[in-house]
């Protein structure tokens, strides 16, 4: 299906790839709640928001892993203790399952924007880190699953964001070539994997990025909200 209505790069499109963390869904409040529980029961003090906002994006271990460490580079080979990340990482994981749902929210202008694709047959998939099991039940929880084709978390394939494998699965399951798709996301992660697939890609300014502007990854575009495509 295509489309003439909106940005041009809306035109000829066929298939849309979003990030979901800190692009469709502000998740890391579920995250900060669930992580810092999980420090205090290890005797640790607890991180908060500001500190979680800085180290998601690359999966639920990387987190863990940093939230151990009180780093960004925790995740590192090396610098956890491996038991000690095993019992925390089963620790978060019950934990965010408990929390997950209750102090998230869609972005303004998300659901207009997922429903005008809809409407146009728009192909939509969800390309996250977040492992496949919490992926699903937030998407069901936010009550927007039904507009995903298809959703690959961070543990459904052999390589995840930012290798380019998660998008090119989702090209070649749908058969639309790079021209056709587009990629939206909030992270460095997001821009290199578009870049990696060649398709173009939209960066999104108020998501989670290490603390560092979407600019900087130099995405084909940046807007302040989904919605701003369709005018």
């Amino acid at each position: 299906m295509t489309t003439s209505s909106g940005h041009p790069f809306l035109n000829n499109l066929a298939l849309v790839m979003y990030d979901l963390d800190g692009t469709l869904i502000e998740s890391a409040p579920d995250l900060a709640v669930a992580l810092d529980k999980m420090l205090l029961n290890m005797g640790r003090p607890a991180a908060g928001e500001s500190k979680t906002r800085l180290w998601v994006g690359n999966g639920i271990p990387a987190l863990v892993k940093r939230a151990l460490a009180d780093d960004m580079h925790g995740d590192q080979p090396g610098r956890v203790d491996s038991s000690l990340f095993e019992t925390a990482h089963e620790c978060f994981k019950s934990y965010y399952s408990e929390e997950l749902g209750h102090h998230s929210y869609l972005y303004p202008g998300v659901s207009d924007f997922l429903e005008a694709m809809k409407d146009r047959g728009i192909k939509q998939v969800v390309i996250t880190n977040k492992s496949a099991q919490f992926t699903d039940r937030l998407l069901q929880l936010m009550g927007i699953d039904h507009y995903f084709d298809l959703t690959i978390g961070g543990d459904s394939l052999s390589e995840k964001k930012p290798h380019p494998l998660p998008l090119l699965y989702a090209m070649q399951k749908f058969n639309c070539p790079a021209g056709q798709s587009l990629m939206i996301g909030d992270s460095v992660n997001d821009i290199l994997a578009a870049r990696a697939a060649g398709v173009r890609v939209v960066g999104l300014p108020y998501g989670y990025n290490h603390g560092e502007p979407i600019e900087w990854a130099k995405p084909d575009l940046v807007i302040a909200s989904l919605t701003t495509l369709l005018q």
